[in-house]
């Protein structure tokens, strides 16, 4: 009975511990203009919050779980798109829009640094221009743009998996995943090396 109770013990400090809460502070500037700005935690868009802004500003104090992902949109929709995902590794987290900085969070800046690298590699807006009216010099045009975008698209997807196998220890591997994963198209395990282990493997929006 007294091993049960040790092992009962032992199981729900591991769970507090995972589960622990941190308070943080972020404030900063938004786009001349802008009037919504949806902060959403963990991609739970039902429980989003909108954060007032005065004179293109806000600031909000929040409580959640240290590994969480929180997301400053002026809309719900398209998380891949945001400029702003936070992982609140400080008390006080600063971003301005008009420069896309962000001050006090290491993480969040690392996050934002490859997703960007990630969006640069995307073949979402190449085209070709083709001055002319002759009906096979757009075709050409249109097979040429869907050769380009597919070569683009591997490249993309290549980069991702190659991000999220080099850092198996950082959290940020879980919303990339969570973005691009009809992308990638592989099972978060299949991103893992065989017989290690992943930090990110287990993060709550996995389960989404």
């Amino acid at each position: 009975m007294k091993r049960f109770f040790l092992l009962m013990s032992l199981v729900l400090l591991a769970l507090s511990g995972n589960a622990k809460k941190v308070k943080v502070t972020i404030d900063g500037t938004v786009y001349r203009g802008q009037s919504k700005l949806y902060l959403i935690v963990n991609e739970d868009i039902a429980n989003a919050q909108l954060i007032p802004i005065e004179n293109s500003r806000f600031s909000t104090t929040i409580e959640v779980e240290k590994n969480s992902f929180i997301r400053l949109h002026d809309y719900k929709e398209f998380p891949e798109r945001s400029p702003f995902v936070l992982i609140p590794d400080s008390r006080h987290i600063t971003i301005n829009y008009e420069t896309g900085e962000i001050i006090g969070s290491k993480l969040s800046q690392e996050l934002k640094e490859n997703m960007m690298f990630i969006k640069s590699l995307s073949p979402e807006n190449f085209h070709i221009d083709v001055f002319s009216e002759d009906r096979e010099a757009w075709a050409q045009a249109r097979k040429k743009a869907e050769q380009v975008r597919a070569r683009m698209l591997a490249s993309q997807r290549q980069a991702i998996i190659r991000i999220i196998m080099e850092n198996p220890k950082a959290i940020f591997p879980a919303w990339i995943y969570y973005c691009y994963k009809d992308i990638i198209n592989i099972p978060a395990e299949g991103l893992v090396e065989k017989g290690k282990k992943a930090k990110w493997i287990k993060h709550e929006i996995l389960q989404l």
